[in-house]
């Protein structure tokens, strides 16, 4: 059986409710309470802007940015890939002789251009031997599923690089022409003939000229191009200028040749097969 309160009880719950509804009527009456709820509306709204605004906004924005930043990287990477290739396409329809691999083969139709050529990305370039000492090796991963061979011609936009000389599975080594284990037959515009070998400085390889064979008529800025002799370069391309001519006795003198192309100047490369 519910027990009903004590007098006390009663009088305690009349009270607290009389308090209750005098405070009702007087905020209904006069707004007595107003300032209250204005301030803690105001509060609230504080509260919420600042967390959105301080906390939050700024994670989120550190995040997006993250996120939208490596996206656009690898947009920047591809389109630059994108360009390079174009690039080193370009360079090789303008330079048609290119893909022609030696005076003694035929040449190759230059429509069928996307066949000949196996774009490829540096993996590994040790810069710092490329400035300071005499090996100039460059290592490379084919962008498509080809086979890649030794004894190829690597170039970028700018012309000739260097050739493949070590091939693995999904990796090949190049040699640069600046390697001083190099050599490429060149010669200039009057059909003088000879070979250059790297220096082992970048950019730069040497012909070393007997002058009692009657042959003195260099000067620098003078150009030399690919012979095509040897069975891997193609013939007629333009590898560089006479940048100094050292003479190294009375009877010979060392023709020093900075090569058009730069390995620095991209990280893509292309293959001519």
């Amino acid at each position: 059986m519910a027990r009903l309160p004590d007098k006390s009880s009663r009088f305690i719950l009349i009270s607290v409710f009389v308090f209750c509804s005098s405070f009702l009527f007087l905020d209904f009456r006069f707004n007595t309470f107003k300032p209250i709820k204005d301030f803690y509306n105001s509060s609230s709204i504080f509260i919420k802007v600042f967390s959105k605004q301080v906390i939050f906004s700024p994670i989120y924005n550190s995040v997006s940015s993250i996120v939208n930043s490596r996206n656009i990287k690898e947009e920047n990477e591809e389109l630059k890939a994108e360009l390079n290739y174009q690039l080193i396409k370009n360079y090789i329809v303008s330079n048609k002789s290119i893909v022609n691999r030696n005076i003694f083969f035929g040449e190759v139709d230059i429509e069928k251009i996307n066949s000949v050529l196996i774009p490829s990305k540096v993996v590994s370039f040790d810069v710092n031997q490329y400035f300071c000492c005499d090996k100039h090796r460059i290592f490379l991963r084919p962008e498509i599923d080809d086979d890649v061979n030794s004894f190829k011609v690597l170039i970028n936009s700018e012309g000739i690089i260097g050739q493949t000389i070590k091939i693995n599975k999904n990796l090949f080594e190049a040699i640069l022409l600046s390697d001083k284990d190099h050599i490429i037959p060149i010669q200039d515009e009057n059909n003088f003939y000879c070979e250059a070998k790297g220096l082992g400085v970048p950019k730069k390889i040497f012909c070393d000229i007997d002058l009692t064979l009657g042959v003195n008529s260099f000067e620098e800025n003078q150009k030399f191009l690919s012979s095509g002799l040897g069975g891997i370069f193609p013939k007629g391309v333009e590898i560089g200028n006479i940048s100094e001519i050292k003479e190294l006795s009375d009877r010979e003198v060392r023709l020093i040749i900075e090569l058009n192309a730069d390995p620095l100047s991209s990280n893509f490369f292309g293959v001519l097969k």
